[in-house]
């Protein structure tokens, strides 16, 4: 039977993937208040998880840094609740939303750490909730995200990307492109989103390649009219090409 928490941040999930992002903050606080009565931890820190998220959505839409830097502590707790529990399956994801908050505060050396920590752990400590077929499929989004994230470091440091990082990331986006086991919208949105991670990467460094990664992502975007967040990241994304 399903906790009160549970359907509470299970409407959060819903609010957030409709755009509501600001409801999405609200029923995440009203989820983590029952999993507290409910003394489940884990539920409360995958609240924290979700919150991370509506947050980075609201601060797409107002690029207010103030909401990016809540959106990291929230990632930051979500960490230490996790690691508190001392179930190391509920540790991949937060780490993988801290790095996320990381690399968007251009923190590219510690957001590097972070994915790596999340691919280790999704690895060998995958969430129970996640089902054994979907598993190889976000084994492959983790490493889309730490390849790109390598690649955009070291073009920080030296002006030049690692081509080995960009190997890494075409190859890891194409098993996650192929995987027979993830359909519909997971996969629309984890493939889209591969696609805009290079083609934001490589804006200055290879346009005509990017803009192809480009191109691929809003045809994915086009074919599922759910993915509206997603469209709206790529509109901005596509701004900078202009």
């Amino acid at each position: 039977m399903q906790s009160e928490g549970r359907r509470i941040h299970g409407l959060a999930a819903k609010a957030r993937e409709r755009g509501e992002s600001v409801e999405a903050v609200k029923l995440a606080e009203d989820a983590m208040a029952v999993y507290q009565k409910e003394g489940d931890a884990l539920g409360f820190a995958e609240a924290l998880a979700d919150q991370f998220l509506s947050l980075r959505h609201i601060f797409d839409k107002t690029g207010d840094r103030k909401y990016l830097l809540r959106a990291k502590h929230s990632a930051m707790v979500s960490v230490e609740i996790a690691e508190e529990s001392g179930d190391k399956s509920a540790l991949a994801i937060p780490y993988f939303n801290l790095a996320k908050a990381q690399e968007s505060l251009d923190e590219l050396q510690e957001a590097v750490s972070s994915y790596k920590k999340a691919v280790e752990l999704i690895v060998s400590d995958p969430p129970a909730v996640h089902k054994v077929t979907e598993r190889p499929a976000i084994v492959a989004d983790f490493k889309v995200h730490l390849a790109t994230c390598e690649y955009k470091q070291s073009f920080s440091t030296n002006k030049a990307g690692d081509e080995s990082a960009l190997e890494r990331a075409e190859a890891a986006l194409a098993d996650l492109e192929s995987h027979p086991d993830i359909e519909g919208y997971n996969q629309h949105v984890w493939v889209s989103g591969g696609h805009m991670r290079i083609a934001e990467m490589l804006r200055e460094v290879n346009p005509v390649k990017a803009k192809e990664h480009l191109q691929k992502a809003k045809d994915i975007i086009d074919s599922d009219q759910r993915l509206t967040i997603r469209l709206s990241q790529w509109q901005k994304l596509a701004e900078k090409f202009q």
